[in-house]
């Protein structure tokens, strides 16, 4: 499949924050970027193969259910590197989108979650007590300090 054929789905993602000066190429490698970021959390690996100049393929054929997936993606690479699409300055009047309700970056990362909830997670670290610390005859423990277990 050819990147190319996802770009105008893309391109209504982006929407406004498109900037005039990106080609289609270049958002077929944001797409690119979007299926190399979602690789760990499938069980199917799709492979990328690069031709020069800036054409795309993906193998295996992209799967129906995970083309919402990469565009959603692409669009939260895209924004987070154009970040200065979503607000701008001049001397008179600022606007900033972020700060609303609205914020662009954070639908596309709430609709994502919402479609990719299980995915893995780093490691949670697990905690018990030191073998030893908690005896009474230990004086460093709580027992000794409190007295108990001396007969007091």
């Amino acid at each position: 499949m050819n990147l190319l054929d996802l770009v105008p789905a893309f391109n209504r993602q982006l929407n406004q924050y498109r900037r005039a000066a990106d080609t289609d190429s270049t958002l077929a490698a944001y797409l690119a970027d979007a299926i190399e970021a979602l690789n760990y959390r499938w069980t199917r690996d799709y492979t990328i193969e690069y031709t020069a100049p800036n054409t795309y393929h993906v193998e295996p054929e992209v799967v129906a259910r995970d083309k919402r997936p990469i565009i959603l993606q692409a669009s939260i690479i895209y924004k987070m590197g154009n970040s200065s699409l979503i607000s701008f300055r001049d001397g008179d009047f600022a606007w900033d989108a972020p700060q609303g309700r609205t914020n662009p970056l954070s639908l596309d990362l709430a609709e994502l979650d919402a479609i990719l909830p299980n995915y893995p997670k780093l490691a949670q670290a697990l905690t018990s007590p030191i073998r030893g610390y908690s005896n009474i005859w230990n004086p460093e423990s709580y027992m000794y300090i409190l007295g108990i277990g001396f007969g007091h």
